[in-house]
């Protein structure tokens, strides 16, 4: 049960490396070297996309992009030191080194800024081809897969922090994933359409974590009754849960009624077994008689989902060892990640029964 990718390519800047604040620096300085308009942080947050060129035109740099590189890698040069590594990269390389599954950098960063950047956090040897000087990822996705000796194909994964990765990921028919805590925000990334999305880099070391075979295992030759809940918080976000028996893809939280329990009391514990949340409002939604789900790990089960909607007052999520990592999303926003599919059935089936708002 090994995460399902024969190739990992990583973004560099914001996604491995939290460069936020150098880049920033970086750009303030070569607007205003170039005779821009000042630019605030908040204003490069909300603003800043890739290919880098346009973002410049909007503060009044008309320079060609060879000058605006030349003068932004200058300034950043002298800056990059005040960045590092995001917690759970290294263990998420060293992981995906140890089960032998490539890696690779494609980055805009320049060249010799990126190999030693690299050198100096110390996972040089961690990955295979790194690729900097890439102004424009979508165009040069075809030329980073040659090197890799890949094809275009959907068990490879691009993992990348701005709707450029995901774009350049799905123009060329690669897994499309996303970090939320890099350059661009959750709800720029959601919209892009990811197939997998984490809040951070220490999500990844459970995710790439190899899981040991149950050699044996078989289904039951019953029905198994089983309890689970989309959750609501006052945002009006849910919760999803990414798990691996279900194949790595998102889910819902629950588990098995047990002999003697009713079906409300199960999935209150279950709720609070793997998530630590309270639940109220609990509102039975449909029931989904689950013959031999592809996703699942064990081949020929029949489940019985009784699938309910809730509501916790809190976010604050303590996962068990049932799940890798958890998102709050927006309901409709969910239905573009990689779900599972009796829990895109659910969602669907909560959508449908609220009206839309009025225009």
């Amino acid at each position: 049960m090994q995460p399902p990718f024969v190739h990992v390519i990583f973004d560099w800047s914001g996604t491995l490396y939290d460069d936020q604040t150098p880049s920033f620096l970086a750009t303030r300085q070569t607007i205003l070297d170039l005779g821009g308009r000042r630019i605030t942080r908040a204003d490069y947050d909300r603003e800043f996309t890739l290919p880098a060129l346009a973002f410049y035109r909007r503060y009044g740099v008309t320079e060609p992009g060879a000058a605006i590189d030349r003068r932004y890698f200058s300034a950043y040069e002298r800056v990059i030191d005040r960045g590092k590594l995001f917690p759970g990269v290294r263990e998420a390389l060293e992981s995906l080194a140890r089960q032998r599954i490539p890696t690779s950098l494609f980055s805009t960063l320049r060249q010799d800024l990126l190999e030693a950047a690299c050198a100096a956090c110390g996972i040089r040897g961690l990955v295979g081809e790194i690729q900097g000087s890439v102004p424009d990822k979508v165009r040069g996705m075809p030329d980073h897969l040659e090197r890799i000796g890949r094809r275009a194909r959907a068990d490879v994964l691009f993992i990348g922090d701005t709707e450029h990765d995901l774009e350049a990921a799905r123009r060329h028919g690669l897994t499309a994933g996303c970090v939320l805590s890099g350059y661009h925000g959750m709800n720029r990334l959601l919209a892009a359409r990811p197939r997998f999305a984490w809040r951070e880099p220490a999500d990844w070391p459970a995710f790439f974590a190899p899981r040991p075979a149950r050699p044996g295992r078989v289904a039951r030759d019953h029905p198994v009754a089983t309890v689970g809940a989309l959750i609501s918080n006052p945002a009006g976000k849910v919760l999803l849960v990414l798990t691996h028996k279900w194949s790595h893809t998102y889910g819902i939280p629950g588990g098995k009624i047990e002999k003697g329990e009713g079906a409300v009391a199960a999935l209150r514990r279950e709720i609070r077994e793997e998530t630590g949340l309270a639940i109220s409002g609990v509102e039975l939604v449909l029931v989904q008689d689950c013959i031999d789900p592809p996703e699942f790990y064990v081949p020929g089960s029949h489940f019985l989902l009784f699938n309910y909607a809730a509501r916790t007052r809190g976010t604050r999520v303590r996962l068990n060892d049932e799940s890798l990592s958890y998102l709050w999303v927006e309901p409709r926003a969910a239905l573009d990640l990689h779900l599972n599919e009796p829990t895109r059935t659910l969602i669907q089936a909560v959508l449908d029964r609220v009206p839309a708002p009025s225009a």
